[in-house]
């Protein structure tokens, strides 16, 4: 995802290059619909927030200045939007909630190569806080730089490493505590 630089899809799009922001929904769409999913919402509700997040940024686009990523920029608003319609509904989501979504059809092929660990570790991830969980989906399966993740969270960036260092380890430590038998 682009850093700012001329290649940045939303400054393509204010100078007139019109599929610059359907690159960036291309892009983006599929990550944001499984942020959304991963954090507890229904497919359809994850559908309709990912839209929201660009119909946020087309919103914003007069005020938009390049700086930072442009993913970690989408992830902001989509975090944002995420909190208010947690707010909306007056609920929080239970960790089963939240797995829910993540429930995909598999072929023969892929069933049968379906790991033990993979089931572990998404029964484990699933139990975590929500905290935890959203700091572990913008650091790790997002892949964004710490110092974006600390942006996004509104907390020091020492507190993004240490919290993802000690959350990996207990994840992995209750991970191989579900199945002693198995070494990593």
């Amino acid at each position: 995802m682009s850093t700012g630089a001329p290649d940045d899809y939303l400054v393509r799009f204010k100078a007139g290059d019109s599929a610059a922001f359907d690159e960036l929904v291309s892009e983006m769409a599929p990550r944001l619909k499984g942020y959304f999913l991963r954090q507890g919402a229904q497919p359809s509700t994850a559908e309709d927030l990912v839209q929201n997040v660009f119909v946020r940024i087309i919103q914003n686009l007069p005020r938009y200045q390049p700086s930072g990523r442009l993913d970690a920029f989408c992830l902001h608003i989509a975090r944002n939007l995420w909190i208010d319609n947690r707010r909306r509904s007056g609920r929080e989501f239970s960790s089963e909630e939240a797995n829910e979504g993540l429930d995909v059809q598999l072929g023969p092929v892929e069933s049968a190569d379906r790991d033990d660990r993979v089931v572990q570790l998404r029964a484990a991830l699933g139990k975590l806080d929500q905290e935890t969980r959203e700091l572990l989906e913008l650091a790790v399966l997002q892949q964004l730089p710490y110092k974006e993740v600390s942006m996004i969270l509104d907390i020091p960036i020492g507190t993004v490493k240490s919290r993802v260092y000690y959350s990996l380890r207990r994840l992995r430590d209750r991970v191989q505590n579900l199945n002693p038998g198995n070494e990593a």
